[in-house]
């Protein structure tokens, strides 16, 4: 071979074997990433696991809310905002939402009222605060007055919630408030009577899941379709994601070793 054309066999091999490389081989530094508290699990067992595969970069997780994560990354402050929420016209302009995977919000009450269904009109009348009373609400194994458990502004659950199980009505200023879904569900373990709503990991465990329209709230029926109350996470840039951040979404994305995590208790976009 003339040693033109194996300089030119060698340039076309090493260009193959570079765009075959994985993206997570090829970033190197420091993510930052805040928001929310629905999403952090998971975002935290995905940002293990490609730290354990890429030694080169560092994830660095914060919570606070998706409000919270939305306005870090606009102003820089992050380098990723977890978002468990769709994009809203009062968001600022300029960021990007990768959908990264779906869960599940349950209708959720303490673990000593096994309430075990509410249609959408008993929802949006207990937690607008005009039912206030549980012997108002058949099955229940609370008596007296009906105690509200919510989040606070910056929680892109509530923002789902009031969507997709309320018919777009608002919770009753009546209502507490937390800060996190993990202070949510203690308070609805502390207290007999209250009722409150969680995301599916956060309401596997300690609290009764309430089915809705006689659905029950599991991965398995929000996987089928056939629950409603299904929403998205997101990662969310400034601008389109670059370097190590795009890395990393392009990973979850992309990766068989992502979804596997994802598929445990969430649900996979692929």
């Amino acid at each position: 071979m003339h040693r033109s054309r194996r300089v030119a066999a060698f340039l076309a091999a090493t260009f193959t074997l570079s765009i075959a490389l994985p993206a997570l081989a090829l970033a190197t530094g420091t993510i930052t990433i805040s928001g929310a508290t629905a999403s952090a699990p998971l975002v935290q067992l995905l940002a293990q696991k490609y730290e354990k595969l890429n030694k080169k970069v560092k994830i660095k997780i914060t919570q606070g809310g998706t409000q919270v994560g939305i306005n870090d990354v606009a102003a820089g402050r992050v380098s990723i905002a977890d978002v468990s929420r769709d994009p809203l016209p009062t968001d600022p302009t300029g960021l990007d939402f990768y959908p990264v995977a779906k869960y599940y919000l349950c209708v959720v009450t303490n673990s000593a009222n096994t309430l075990s269904s509410l249609t959408q009109a008993q929802v949006e009348s207990i937690f607008t605060g005009k039912t206030r009373e549980w012997s108002k609400v058949a099955g229940s194994k609370a008596s007296g007055p009906i105690d509200i458990i919510s989040r606070n502004s910056t929680a892109g659950t509530l923002s789902n919630f009031t969507t997709l199980l309320m018919g777009g009505k608002k919770v009753s200023t009546l209502a507490s408030e937390e800060s996190s879904e993990g202070l949510q569900r203690q308070a609805i373990e502390k207290d007999p009577n209250s009722i409150g709503f969680l995301s599916g990991y956060f309401a596997s465990k300690g609290v009764n899941d309430v089915a809705f329209n006689g659905v029950g709230c599991t991965l398995a029926n929000a996987t089928s379709g056939s629950y409603a109350g299904v929403a998205r996470f997101y990662e969310v840039t400034k601008g389109k994601a670059t370097g190590a951040a795009s890395a990393f979404i392009g990973w979850i994305e992309n990766s068989a070793a992502a979804q596997k995590i994802i598929s445990t208790q969430w649900i996979s976009l692929k």
